[in-house]
């Protein structure tokens, strides 16, 4: 079985991370916080409407290809878009957030692919999900 969407928008990082500062008893206390980007919740909606009727099991391969908005002021000599956000960035919780949704829990991902390249004509990312093949799971045993 295989999973695949389009999500069209301009990828951001999946999650804001700042900390909040405080004074308690003369000491500051630093706490991190973390919130989703609005392109976070549009991925996670819009996977959710791609998700089979209960979740995959067993071994899982995940596919991620970002597609950016090429700056103008990159010149032709540019190929690849090597600016934040970064490809990890983009990823983060990505995963997770689809734990009882598309898989059981993100542990069943053996192959993950992540590409971050300047789109050709429209802007998002494409995602694909797929079951393992039992037959390439016995040839990675026999290596």
């Amino acid at each position: 079985m295989s999973i695949t969407f389009f999500v069209q928008g301009e990828p951001k990082s999946m999650s804001v991370g700042g900390v909040a500062r405080f004074k308690k008893g003369g000491t500051f206390h630093l706490v991190p916080k973390r919130t989703h980007t609005e392109w976070a919740v549009m991925v996670g909606h819009i996977g959710r409407q791609h998700a089979p009727a209960v979740p995959l099991e067993g071994p899982i391969s995940f596919t991620a290809r970002f597609f950016m908005p090429k700056p103008a002021s990159a010149g032709r000599k540019v190929v690849f878009p090597m600016k934040r956000p970064d490809v990890d960035n983009l990823m983060h919780k990505l995963t997770d957030q689809w734990n009882g949704v598309f898989w059981l829990d993100d542990s069943q991902i053996v192959d993950l692919i992540v590409s971050k390249r300047f789109a050709a004509d429209r802007c998002g990312v494409e995602i694909s999900v797929e079951l393992v093949p039992r037959e390439r799971e016995a040839v990675l045993l026999a290596l």
